[in-house]
């Protein structure tokens, strides 16, 4: 049988602060405890916030490794490596039906990639994927919060682009300017990768100046504009802090992962081939 190929999702906004690793976090955990997919987390983010939130520290084969390639093969990078450093999150981020989260991690050193400047740099974790982004249902990447190498990296390897923004102008801003990018990795790198949605975070009611922004969203993006908006909750700061997912926190986290419930299940019916 051949196998069917993964949906490769990069979340992604040129600003920082917009939540994407709790969105990442949440969906990673929806995807495999309530919907019971197989998921891996690329953390392409040097700040490797995911990675802490995922509960790791310190792991030896990071995404920077995998990048830099073979030295003593003037850096060849082999299709397939990035299998190598994939590691098994804690226990509490599993699933009881065994369907399986792997992560592999990031590292502050993993900034010295977008200096790169070997032969095919932007498809260098492309290649790194064959092969393995087919063993998971879904694979989802953390984008810095730049335009640089690492985030044309991941939409050169991505299936799709899923949009995050706060309903702020810093943010929407960098909604047009990722969009641009896109459109230019489309152009040159990768013509079958599409948007498949634009998420809008850390929403607060009765905000008259965030309404304006959401409705800018709205006419920029029409139906790629997901619903529910995400609220801005303390409860994601916390399971970020304490590196727990959001299960953990009980009915208190029951809106909150019904929320991300539906949107995952927006994602995933919006990428489908």
């Amino acid at each position: 049988m051949i196998p069917m190929p993964a949906r490769i999702i990069a979340v992604c906004n040129q600003k920082g602060g917009v939540g994407k690793t709790t969105l990442v976090t949440g969906l990673a955990e929806v995807y495999t405890q309530m919907m019971g997919k197989k998921v891996l987390v690329i953390d392409a983010d040097p700040q490797y916030n995911t990675t802490s939130a995922l509960g790791l520290s310190g792991p030896e084969f990071t995404l920077n490794d995998v990048l830099y390639g073979d030295e003593s093969n003037n850096q060849k990078i082999f299709p397939g490596v990035a299998a190598d450093a994939v590691l098994e999150v804690g226990e509490e981020w599993q699933s009881p039906n065994h369907s399986e989260l792997g992560l592999i991690a990031s590292e502050r050193n993993l900034a010295s990639r977008e200096r790169d400047s070997m032969m095919a740099r932007e498809h260098r974790l492309r290649i790194a994927l064959k092969g393995v982004a087919e063993d998971y249902d879904v694979v989802l990447i953390d984008c810095p919060p730049s335009l640089g190498l690492l985030t044309v990296n991941a939409l050169t390897a991505a299936t799709h682009a899923l949009l995050v923004s706060e309903p702020r102008v810093a943010s929407v801003e960098g909604l047009a300017e990722i969009v641009t990018t896109i459109a230019e990795v489309q152009e040159n790198l990768n013509e079958d990768i599409d948007i498949v949605g634009v998420v809008v975070n850390k929403v607060r009611k009765g905000r008259k100046d965030q309404d304006a922004w959401i409705e800018k969203i709205r006419t920029d993006f029409g139906d790629l504009v997901l619903d529910p908006l995400l609220p801005d909750r303390e409860l994601f700061a916390k399971a970020q802090a304490a590196a727990r997912p959001l299960k953990s926190f009980g009915s208190e986290a029951k809106t909150l992962r019904a929320d991300l419930e539906q949107l995952a299940r927006a994602i995933w019916k919006g990428s489908e081939a």
